[in-house]
């Protein structure tokens, strides 16, 4: 089985971008692969309980949709700390499935050679 980590940095004003990333992401763990993914920057967003909801893709996947696909899929989503504390996002903000977690968890992962590794 593959490891894939998707880090996602894309927000509000890149929208389609994050949510194709997610779909990516969902389809991958569709397929049986070991997904992670890590939200930094203003991607964070997308952890906040109800900030998905009404967000699609250009082609028409909703991000809300593809997010629950991940969660019943039992993913990690790991929200970057520092990006949360600067924004005072705290946990019980989070949707299930997310973690708050720090910048070292992100560089294990993407140093670790199981690992392939997609940025957004």
């Amino acid at each position: 089985m593959e490891k894939f980590l998707f880090v996602i940095s894309k927000g509000f004003e890149k929208s389609g971008t994050a949510t194709r990333a997610i779909q990516f992401a969902s389809i991958a763990a569709e397929k049986g692969h070991h997904i992670e993914v890590f939200l930094i920057d203003d991607a964070i967003h997308w952890a906040q309980l109800g900030m998905a909801e009404g967000i699609r893709s250009s082609t028409g996947e909703h991000m809300k949709d593809l997010l629950d696909k991940l969660i019943a899929n039992k993913t990690p989503i790991h929200v970057c700390e520092a990006c949360a504390d600067k924004r005072l996002i705290s946990p019980d903000e989070c949707i299930t499935g997310s973690v708050i977690s720090g910048g070292a968890v992100l560089v294990d992962m993407m140093t670790n050679p199981e690992y392939k590794v997609f940025t957004f």
